[in-house]
């Protein structure tokens, strides 16, 4: 796609208009062509959490995802490895695979043409003279495996490597045990909102108390994250102290936040006691399902894990939530949370409500508020409004966003959200 100097001109004078420590202004949630931009520019740069390794366990086992607007296939190809395959057939352009499955061959269902695992084009009987078979074989899309998570992007001359974020995060995930766990529930919560307000969202707490009560009375970090109290915020830093000072010496993390650039990956790591006296983040506290990774005993503890921008790992004593938000249009975003368990666990002797409880009712109250403020925003009455002392992350969020437009329309090395 052409960008032209009028729509990069206009784009930039938008950038420019922008105060800082303001909420954006209103075509950046509602303007295609921006999204466009977007996409072009800042999508296909991005790697993205798309599935987990156990989704395809052996040899043929395939699942078909949506990464940003793009249908695309994983499969498990053997001694070949996991590969990605754009879900286009390289005859007409027909969509091969419709659901997850399992077969020996990737078969169009148009006209039967049929692929090999490891992409090459299986059919060749029919093909006309002179046509090089090797030539049709399916369009791979770039992946890496990184702790059990299978990450994904579009643009292979323009994603980051991969290796700095797997050395933060790896003793993270192995200690969550997240390369030997399970599925034990996915669900999506489409929400009629720019990927950026949905973002917006996540990356406070501010909005805990009036909309999360649910929420609000589970974590011990909203003394501090959600409302200003001296005393609360004395009393949780006792909480984070007593905590520490209690935790064995395997269960100990590396505190890590790289913010990334134009050319590197947005990584963080943290670990911090839930509080409250509970166990796990299930709807009571209590233990919910098999102990996982390398925990011997319940430390109370839960560990935050950024991915680039788009991709979030939360890691509990006995379960982990994954969550992806992807941008579908310039007012679609498919937000997904998927929880884990372990691999040998009994998914029917889990109680799945009380698994679940948490991050369902919250996601469900978060839908709704994002879709309430993508409305208002809608509105020509909208103006930007400033971010409070407790939106922090979010206001370094739309600074971050702004300097990498900013970067990827001028081409200068510039810092990345």
């Amino acid at each position: 796609m052409m960008m032209t100097n009028t729509r990069s001109d206009r784009i930039l004078a938008l950038l420019a208009d922008q105060k800082s420590g303001w909420s954006l202004a209103r075509p950046f949630y509602l303007d295609a062509d921006l999204f466009d931009v977007e996409r072009e520019k800042w999508f296909s740069a991005q790697w993205m959490v798309v599935g987990h390794r156990s989704e395809v366990p052996r040899k043929g086992s395939h699942i078909v995802r949506q990464l940003f607007d793009c249908s695309i296939i994983i499969v498990n190809a053997g001694d070949a490895g996991l590969r990605a395959y754009h879900n286009v057939c390289t005859h007409r352009g027909s969509q091969i695979c419709k659901q997850d499955g399992q077969a020996p061959l990737l078969v169009c269902p148009y006209h039967a043409w049929s692929f090999r695992l490891s992409g090459e084009l299986q059919t060749t009987r029919e093909l006309p003279e002179g046509v090089d078979p090797s030539e049709l074989g399916l369009r791979p899309v770039p992946l890496k495996e990184v702790g059990g998570l299978i990450l994904c992007g579009l643009d292979e001359a323009r994603l980051p490597d991969v290796a700095p974020v797997e050395e933060a995060l790896l003793p993270a995930l192995r200690l969550h045990g997240i390369d030997r766990a399970r599925i034990a529930v996915r669900r999506h919560y489409p929400t009629l909102a720019n990927w950026k307000l949905v973002l917006e969202n996540f990356f406070e707490c501010y909005h805990c108390r009036p909309s999360h009560p649910e929420y609000f009375s589970m974590n011990g970090h909203v003394k501090v994250t959600a409302m200003r109290d001296e005393q609360g915020a004395q009393d949780w830093q006792a909480t984070v102290a007593d905590w520490n000072q209690s935790l064995k010496d395997g269960v100990r993390l590396a505190q890590v936040r790289d913010p990334g650039s134009i050319t590197t990956l947005k990584h963080s790591v943290y670990r911090q006691p839930i509080g409250l006296d509970r166990r796990t983040h299930s709807k009571s506290g209590q233990p919910v399902a098999p102990l996982m990774g390398l925990f011997d005993d319940y430390d109370g503890g839960e560990t935050g894990m950024h991915v680039g921008r788009l991709s979030f790992v939360g890691g509990y004593n006995d379960h982990a939530v994954i969550f992806q938000f992807n941008p579908v249009s310039v007012q679609e975003t498919d937000v997904i949370v998927t929880w884990l368990v372990d691999q040998d666990a009994d998914l029917s002797t889990i109680d799945i409500d009380a698994l679940t409880f948490l991050w369902d009712v919250t996601t469900v109250q978060d839908k709704k508020i994002i879709e309430a403020n993508a409305a208002g925003v809608r509105s020509p009455a909208y103006r930007p409004g400033p971010y409070t002392v407790l939106e922090e992350q979010t206001a370094n969020f739309v600074a971050d966003y702004m300097a990498v437009m900013r970067g990827l329309l001028t081409e200068e090395p510039v810092m990345q959200g």
